[in-house]
This record gives C-alpha cells, sequence and structure tokens, in this order.
C-alpha cells in the first residue's frame, strides 16, 4: 500500500512539474500596450523590434491623458495614406475605436476615435471589400460578431450587417477571396471554430470541421496573409500570461478538408530589455504595399508586480491543449 502510495505521489508531482514547465504557475503580471511598425523588401523571417518605429503609450497619453493603452493595430494604406486602426483604452470601462494616420509610415498622428459602442471593442480588422470599407471588431460584449461599413472613411462606421447571432466570440479574423470565405473567432473555452460562406455578405455557418485548434494558441493574433506556403494565421500564445507571443500556422485546404500546422512558434515574444514590449506581444498585422512590406505590431509592457500565481489558469491550459493534441492527430 505505502509503494502504491508513493508511486501516486510521484505521478502527481511529476505532473505537475510538466504543467509548470509548459505553463507556469506562476505569470508575470502585464501593464499598458504600445504599438510598433516597419517595413521590408520581403515578408520578415524575424521581426527586431530594437531597430523599429514605436509609438508609445506615452506619446498618445500626452494628447489624451486619459489614455490607458494602445493595442490591436490594423491598418490599411488608400492613396497616399497609411490609416492604423487600434483598441484605445480609456478611463472609461469599455475600449473603443482610435486612429492615427501617417504618409510615410513612421509618423504617426492621432486623429481620435472612430467608434464608439455602448460594449467593449477591440480588434478592429479593416478591409476594403468591392469598392468599399469594413470593419469587424471583436464585439462579444453585444453577443454577436458585427460587420461595420464607413460611410465616409476613415470616419462614419455603422453596423451593416451581423455575421453571427447570439454567440460570444474573441477575435473574429476574416479572409475572403475568389474561391475561400472563412472566419476565424475563439469562444471562452480555448477553443478555435472556423465558419464558411459564399461571400461577405452569404450566410456565415460552420465548417464541416468546426474545430480548428485549442488550448494555450487558440486565439487569432492578426490578419490572415498569404506567404509561399500558402495562407498564415498568426495566433496568440499564451503560456506565461495572456499577451505573452504569437505563433504564426499554416493553413492549407483541399477538397474542401484543411490542415493547421505551427511553422514559426514564437514569431514575436517578449524583449527583456525593451520596456514597451518587455512583457510580451500578442498582435501582428503584415500588407504588400505596392514591391514592399509594410507590418505593424503591439506589445505589453511589464506592471508593478511581476508574478502573479495561476494554478488554476494553468491546469486549464495544459488540460486544453492535451485535447487538442488528441484532437489534431486522431481526426
Amino acid at each position: 500500500m505505502k509503494k502504491i502510495l508513493i508511486t501516486i505521489f510521484f505521478l502527481i508531482f511529476l505532473v505537475l512539474v510538466v504543467f509548470n514547465y509548459r505553463i507556469p504557475f506562476l505569470k508575470q503580471k502585464g501593464g499598458p500596450w504600445s504599438i510598433g511598425f516597419a517595413n521590408s523588401n520581403s515578408i520578415p523571417e524575424d521581426i527586431f523590434v530594437q531597430k523599429n518605429t514605436k509609438y508609445p503609450l506615452e506619446q498618445l497619453k500626452s494628447i489624451n491623458d486619459s489614455t490607458h493603452f494602445l493595442a490591436d493595430p490594423f491598418f490599411l494604406k488608400v492613396k497616399d495614406t497609411f490609416y492604423l486602426f487600434f483598441e484605445h483604452k480609456k478611463i472609461e470601462p469599455n475600449a473603443e475605436i482610435g486612429l492615427l494616420t501617417s504618409t510615410d509610415g513612421r509618423n504617426y498622428m492621432y486623429r481620435g476615435t472612430v467608434l464608439k459602442e455602448k460594449f467593449h471593442l477591440s480588434y478592429p480588422q479593416v478591409f476594403k471589400y468591392k469598392e468599399s470599407y469594413y470593419m469587424i471588431p471583436e464585439s462579444q460584449g453585444s453577443n454577436h460578431v458585427l460587420l461595420y461599413k464607413a460611410s465616409c472613411f476613415p470616419f462614419g462606421w455603422k453596423v451593416c450587417d451581423t455575421l453571427l447571432k447570439n454567440i460570444k466570440l474573441k477575435d473574429p479574423t476574416i479572409y475572403l477571396s475568389d474561391t475561400l470565405n472563412i472566419l476565424l473567432a475563439t469562444d471562452n473555452k480555448l477553443t478555435m471554430y472556423m465558419y464558411q460562406s459564399d461571400s461577405l455578405f452569404g450566410k456565415w455557418k460552420l465548417h464541416k470541421k468546426p474545430k480548428v485548434i485549442m488550448g494555450s494558441e487558440s486565439r487569432c493574433g492578426g490578419r490572415i496573409f498569404v506567404d509561399k506556403n500558402g495562407l498564415i494565421v498568426p495566433i496568440q500564445n499564451a503560456t506565461n500570461g495572456y499577451g505573452f507571443g504569437v505563433s504564426l500556422y499554416n493553413l492549407t485546404f483541399k477538397n474542401g478538408d484543411y490542415t493547421i500546422k505551427r511553422v514559426k512558434p514564437f514569431f514575436l515574444k517578449r524583449h527583456e530589455y525593451i520596456k514597451e514590449y518587455n512583457a510580451g506581444m500578442h498582435h501582428f498585422d503584415i500588407q504588400k504595399i505596392n514591391k514592399c512590406y509594410y507590418y505593424v505590431y503591439d506589445g505589453n509592457r511589464l506592471g508593478d508586480k511581476k508574478n502573479l500565481w495561476n494554478i488554476k489558469g494553468s491546469l486549464k491550459m495544459n488540460y486544453y491543449d492535451a485535447k487538442n493534441w488528441f484532437y489534431q492527430n486522431l481526426n
């Protein structure tokens, strides 16, 4: 009996050691967010944030002293101007969507709030579709996935459609093409789902294989883009707390089915010696502008207390990571 108890104790201890190694029982506490941007001749293999331009919290706070952070940057270049939309958290309970503009992609001017609701807004994915400009922000506070249209870009955003009703989903991310229209979004149980439609305004329904991925990497972290390997999805990594990093996944479709594979772990990650990014990074948007690529990202700085207990979170994340392993390998 004693040997059995010792064996059980050892196994539990071993599991806890593994769990703590994968997702620590103590996690860092993040503080306010800032934004960075750069350009390159090709899709970068690595992001050297120390060399790139920043738009830090302090810069916006000097203009709007109610600013708490700026995050989730998405951009569009229209004619000679970069329009950078971002989650703007002020003193109010709910964040809203703010706007920065630039003519050179380096020096940005704050243009104020472009969208405010009674519920929290973030993740303002903006895109052009058939000569009009649209935005799909995270709007789970409304209990829907909402589509906004600009009546006078970059202003005048109004709801023009409800893509998904009566469901709370985080960071809905859309990809539209002549042959493929998909939307990825994550629920509160760390599961990313895929929806599909015949067009932006078609009926969005779950894919026949609805669950894409789950666990500590299961939430989109920016616009889907295309490289030599096909579709690339930035996905947040939360192993050491929310906003710790971003990994890149290759999404491949064949005969109506798809596979997803991590191709670049921790493409974005914390940078210990850069104040704006020393807690982590969690968002990336890249697009081809003429013959070059322009990209934006955000970063989180450490809060006053660097570590918080995360035992429940670690057990939960490890459980869903295990489920994801079985789901990806047995389906």
